[in-house]
C-alpha cells in the first residue's frame, strides 16, 4: 500500500506517524523534507530538501529530527 501525506504543520505530521504500525507492517518510510528555493553557489534559486527511506521507527524519528532542526 502506498499513502502520500503532504503538510506544513510538523505537529499534524507527527499525530500521522503516530497511526504507522511499525511492529506489524514492517513499512518502508520514505521521508522527504523540503526547504523551498533557496539561493545555491551558483546564483540560481532551487529547490533543496533532505529525503531518505526507513524501515524503522527510530531510524525515521532520528532522521526527523535532524531534518527539521532549526
Amino acid at each position: 500500500m502506498v499513502e502520500r501525506y503532504e503538510t506544513h504543520s510538523i505537529r499534524r505530521f507527527y499525530n500521522k506517524v503516530r497511526t504507522i504500525n511499525w511492529e506489524k507492517s514492517h513499512p518502508s518510510v520514505y521521508l522527504r523534507v523540503s526547504y523551498g528555493k533557496l539561493l545555491s553557489n551558483f546564483g540560481k534559486y532551487e529547490n533543496f530538501w533532505n529525503d531518505g527511506v526507513y524501515d524503522n521507527k527510530e531510524d525515521f524519528m532520528l532522521a526527523l529530527n535532524a531534518f527539521t532542526e532549526d
